[in-house]
C-alpha cells in the first residue's frame, strides 16, 4: 500500500503513517495539497495530513484541501507529539537551534528558559531540521526534532520531552476514494455553508442536531474565500453518515444549506 505525506523522512507525519500502518510505501510530498494530489492522480492509495493540534488548533491548509478534492477521510491517528532537543555538543556550547516554526513555538519557554541566547533557524519540517544539524557535525548547532528523526539521522537527543505542553497531540486523518462502512464508533465530518445568512441561523443548525441526539465533537468557522463576513463551518459529529438520525438530519439541513460529507470513518476517541 502506497500512502502519500509530508517529508522529508523524520516528520511527525512520517511518524503517524507508521502508527497507521507499519508495512506502508511511504510517498513524501512538499505540501499538504501534494499528499491530496498524489491520492487524486493514483500515485498513491491513500494519504495522510495533520488536521487538529490539541495547542494550536486546526490546521487551514488540511481543511482548504478537504474543500478542493473530491476525496473522503476513511480514518484518523492520534499522535502525541514529543519534541526533543538533539545535539552534537553540551548545552553550553550551543549557539543556533534549527527548528520548524510550529516547534519552536511549542517549545518557546523550555528554550527561552534555558537557552536563551541561542539564535533560533526556522526551518521548512522538522525532518530538515535534523537533516541540517547532522550534516553541520559542530558542537555549537542543535536541532528540535522527533526522535523518529534522530534515528534516521543518528543525532544524540540531550533532552527528551522538551514541549511547553505535556498533553500536546495530533490528530492526523486518512484519506482516500472510497467511505468506510458503518462500525457503530464513527465520526463523520462535514462542511455546511448557508444559502442565505440570517438572524438564529447558527441556532436552528444546532438545533437539529440537538432534537435528533446527534454529539457534535467540534464546530468552527472559515471565511469561505468569497466576501468579507461570508463562513464556511466545519463540523465533527458522532456517528455514521448512513445512520438513520444523521440521514435524518442531513436531509434538513439540506433544504437551506450547501452541505458537503468529507467522510465517515471509524474514531479514535
Amino acid at each position: 500500500m502506497r500512502i502519500a505525506t509530508l517529508g522529508p523522512e523524520g516528520t511527525f507525519s512520517n511518524e503517524a503513517v507508521l502508527k497507521y500502518s507499519k508495512k506502508a510505501q511511504i510517498v513524501f510530498q512538499k505540501t499538504v495539497w501534494d499528499v491530496f494530489e498524489a491520492v487524486k492522480l493514483k500515485n498513491a492509495d491513500l494519504g495522510v495530513a495533520p488536521i487538529e493540534s490539541s495547542v494550536s488548533g486546526t490546521e487551514g491548509l488540511t481543511l482548504d484541501a478537504l474543500m478542493n478534492f473530491d476525496l473522503n477521510i476513511v480514518g484518523e491517528e492520534i499522535l502525541p507529539i514529543k519534541h526533543n532537543l538533539a545535539a552534537f555538543g553540551a548545552p553550553r556550547d550551543i549557539k543556533t537551534i534549527y527548528a520548524h516554526p510550529q516547534t519552536h513555538a511549542q517549545c518557546e519557554r523550555y528554550l527561552r528558559e534555558n537557552l536563551p541566547d541561542a539564535e533560533i533557524i526556522h526551518t521548512s519540517s522538522n525532518g530538515k531540521s535534523a537533516e541540517l544539524l547532522a550534516k553541520s557535525q559542530k558542537a555549537d548547532k542543535a536541532a528540535v526534532i522527533p526522535k523518529l528523526a534522530s534515528q534516521k539521522y543518528k543525532l544524540n537527543l540531550i533532552k527528551e520531552a522538551i514541549q511547553d505542553n505535556k498533553f500536546n497531540v495530533t490528530r492526523f486523518i486518512i484519506i482516500g476514494e472510497k467511505c468506510p462502512g458503518k462500525t457503530g464508533r464513527d465520526r463523520t465530518s462535514i462542511t455546511i455553508y448557508p444559502q442565505a445568512d440570517r438572524p438564529g441561523l447558527l441556532y436552528e443548525l444546532l438545533g437539529i442536531f440537538a432534537k435528533r441526539k446527534i454529539n457534535l465533537t467540534k464546530i468552527e468557522s472559515r471565511p469561505s474565500k468569497g466576501k468579507l463576513g461570508d463562513y464556511i463551518f466545519f463540523i465533527d459529529l458522532q456517528g455514521h453518515k448512513d445512520d438513520k438520525n444523521v440521514k435524518e438530519a442531513f436531509s434538513i439541513i439540506e433544504k437551506s444549506f450547501f452541505l458537503k460529507v468529507l467522510g465517515s470513518y471509524p474514531r479514535k476517541y
